[in-house]
């Protein structure tokens, strides 16, 4: 029996052995390496992404704070305060009449100058020429009717001479002394002599209108030469001059001409208001008001309503009331700004709410509301007056509805929100 021996076992030389645990060693500590990197970068990001979560959902969970103010009633009689701008009475450009040179000017801005009073002389020699002419023309006119008047004193004098002697050929006619034709001849002569009266009285006739044609024309070129000295139309003030001694002046207010002065009269003083169609019921002729000037302080000027159109604007809905403010002393100015106030009624019950509450869009002008269970609605409104800090609302609200004040944009239909009082305005 023949006895099998086992494979004797190869031996790994010692210095290979010595070169492979290093490696391994270095592999195992690099893998370590990667793990840790992995798990230091994961770990940051998962708790990030945790406080996300938590934040998000604390988000979710917590209802937008709002302040809300309470609509309430506007109380019937209030005063309408409108802003306008104070105008002088009248205030007029002064233009010449009359063609020349600027000789003499007596005013300047800011002189008083009462009705009448000559403010500047213009120096007309073309004007003067042809009133010259309009003179010559007259005598010569009047000389042509005076010759017309004695062509018609010879021409008389011809007729009745050859009335006379047709008369007496007409008898010897009938008794057969001259012959038919010598008596006829006669009575030609007799009618040529009435025609030329007759022609003479239409000479003077056109003589005598000649005479007034040209002295209307005198008339015509005297009143224009009483216009080369220019006078005040109304008391009033100068508030612009635009030429001086030496100027150019062109007569009439258009193309080659320029305006010479401009006249205000400031006593009184008048403003154009723009009355809200909820006050006009109250705005009438005759109604007081008071105008305030900040840069006069503690001046209150009385005037009244001196007339109104009647009719509202369809664009601003309002109606365009003139109100008179008496100004002995001048201190009013024209185009100061000013403030002007009506002791009135409404003819709408209206509310009050603050004016941060409106909110413009592409919608109109809304208000965000907030009902009994804490949801947010929007409501279209149509506002009155603004009078800055509160508004008017003519429609849209009720009584004690809940408005919010300065809506974010958090706030958006639906949304539940925690409520909290608006602090009072002072």
């Amino acid at each position: 029996m023949k006895i099998e021996e086992a494979p004797a076992t190869v031996a790994v030389p010692r210095s290979r052995r010595t070169r492979v645990r290093p490696l391994l060693t270095f592999f195992a500590l690099v893998a370590l390496a990667v793990l840790v990197a992995i798990v230091a970068g994961l770990l940051p990001r998962l708790r990030r992404e945790k406080v996300l979560e938590a934040a998000v959902a604390s988000v979710e969970n917590d209802k937008p704070e709002v302040f809300v103010a309470t609509a309430r009633q506007a109380p019937a009689n209030s005063a309408l305060e409108l802003p306008a701008d104070l105008q002088a009475e009248i205030e007029t450009p002064i233009f010449a009449r009359a063609d020349g040179y600027l000789t003499k000017r007596y005013v300047d801005i800011g002189d008083r100058v009462k009705v009448g009073q000559v403010m500047a002389e213009i120096e007309t020699p073309e004007l003067d020429q042809q009133i010259d002419q309009a003179k010559a023309t007259i005598a010569n006119s009047k000389s042509g009717l005076a010759e017309a008047q004695s062509n018609l004193v010879l021409a008389n004098a011809n007729l009745r001479l050859s009335l006379k002697t047709y008369e007496r050929w007409k008898q010897l006619e009938s008794k057969g002394t001259v012959s038919h034709q010598e008596a006829d001849e006669k009575g030609a002569t007799r009618d040529v002599q009435v025609a030329q009266v007759d022609a003479s009285q239409a000479k003077i006739a056109s003589a005598n209108q000649m005479v007034v044609a040209n002295e209307a024309n005198l008339r015509r070129l005297e009143q224009l030469k009483a216009y080369s000295k220019v006078t005040a139309p109304f008391t009033g003030v100068v508030t612009s001059r635009t030429v001086d001694v030496g100027t150019l002046i062109n007569a009439g207010n258009g193309g080659a001409s320029k305006e010479m002065f401009r006249v205000a009269q400031m006593d009184p003083m008048r403003v154009f208001v723009n009355v809200p169609q909820a006050y006009v019921s109250s705005v009438a002729p005759g109604v007081p008001a008071e105008l305030r000037v900040r840069e006069l302080p503690g001046q209150v000027f009385r005037a009244r309503v001196e007339r109104i159109t009647g009719a509202i604007d369809p664009g601003s809905r309002s109606m365009l009331a003139i109100v008179s403010i008496p100004n002995p002393t001048g201190v009013l100015k024209p185009g100061m700004y000013t403030q002007v106030r009506f002791a009135s009624a409404r003819s709408l019950p209206t509310l009050l709410i603050p004016g941060d509450a409106l909110v413009s869009g592409g919608k109109g002008t809304q208000v965000a509301l907030v009902d009994a269970s804490g949801v947010v609605h929007f409501r279209d409104v149509k506002i009155g007056t603004d009078m800055g800090s509160e508004v008017e609302v003519v429609s849209g609200l009720s009584v004690g509805d809940q408005v919010i004040t300065n809506p974010s944009d958090a706030v958006h239909e639906g949304t539940a929100v925690e409520v909290h009082a608006a602090a009072a305005k002072r």
